[in-house]
């Protein structure tokens, strides 16, 4: 299905002199956030990548200062300073304003994740499991953490692939049993509900309700999830269908597709692409400096126009 929706685009901000940029984070209330080092990390990882150095990103990371700057497409705020420590953090904000940093691999000595108070004071350190790929917290204040199947299958809580813990670091809520799950492959959450799709046959899973449920899809390598219940906006693919682009339906039993398209980019991920992930009822992607949103609504109103049956 050709003509996809025009996006909200806005340009990225470039960072204040002597500041690079690790990753960017999709933020609750349609916010980027841009992680930057007062060291140039990212060209240290490529110089081990490239076996040029060995060990030089986890040398400066242990000394370099990180920074958290907001964007809303209008203006670019710093939110927070802290010790970088590890190379690439995931960071993620509590609705009262505390911020979470944590690594995929975990912080040497005592639990590889901080909670920070919103000046960057470090509160605590919690342990939330190995090899972490995303990380969001819902409108209750809980952590939802997915896993990569390196994470260990055999081992809680990774070994469910999916779970839900508290401020400290205790688990309350996970999916249905070990090994189910192989690999979180995108993690979404809209109010207090979690939405995913994992490896290795991609259904829909809701989590965080009275009544988990799933539905099976005919999806691969789904990157991203975006909701408005009951459509659902599944993103991403393997190999050539990468940029791919997908609105579903969600019934009582299954999920029903009304539409494919492509993103306008190159369908390397991530190589092409530098953050591709979906918020509550958006989907982000940021490549070369440019911030791109698309709403589900967009894409099942273009379905509804040509299918009158069909409605938002």
């Amino acid at each position: 299905m050709n003509g996809i929706p025009t996006p909200v685009a806005s340009a990225v901000p470039s960072l204040p002199d002597g500041w690079h940029v690790l990753s960017f984070k999709v933020l609750a209330g349609s916010r980027l956030a841009t992680i930057g080092a007062n060291a140039d990390v990212r060209g240290a990882w490529r110089s081990d990548y490239e076996r040029k150095t060995v060990g030089e990103a986890e040398r400066l990371a242990a000394k370099a200062t990180a920074r958290v700057w907001t964007f809303d497409g209008d203006d670019l705020i710093e939110a927070v300073r802290f010790p970088l420590l590890e190379p690439f953090p995931i960071v993620e904000q509590f609705p009262d304003g505390r911020w979470l940093v944590t690594a995929k691999t975990g912080l040497r000595g005592s639990g590889n994740t901080r909670i920070l108070g919103a000046d960057g004071t470090e509160v605590r350190r919690v342990e939330l499991g190995r090899c972490i790929e995303h990380i969001k917290i819902d409108d209750r204040q809980r952590i939802w953490v997915g896993w990569i199947d390196e994470g260990g299958l055999e081992v809680p809580p990774s070994a469910y692939g999916i779970a839900a813990f508290d401020e400290r670091g205790t688990l309350i809520k996970h999916a249905p049993s070990e090994g189910t799950i192989l690999d979180c492959y995108a993690l979404n959450v809209s109010g207090d509900t979690a939405w995913t799709c994992t490896y290795t046959d991609f259904p829909i899973w809701q989590l965080g309700n009275e009544r988990d449920r799933t539905w099976p899809t005919n999806l691969s390598g789904t990157r991203a999830l975006a909701v408005s219940y009951p459509h659902v906006l599944a993103a991403g693919g393997y190999k050539d269908a990468a940029n791919r682009v997908v609105l579903l339906r969600l019934d009582d039993q299954r999920a029903e597709s009304l539409g494919e398209w492509r993103l306008p980019f190159g369908a390397g991920h991530p190589a092409e692409i530098g953050m591709f992930d979906g918020r509550d009822d958006e989907l982000h992607v940021v490549r070369d400096q440019q911030w791109h949103r698309w709403r589900v609504r967009d894409f099942a109103k273009l379905c509804s126009n040509r299918n009158p049956a069909i409605t938002e």
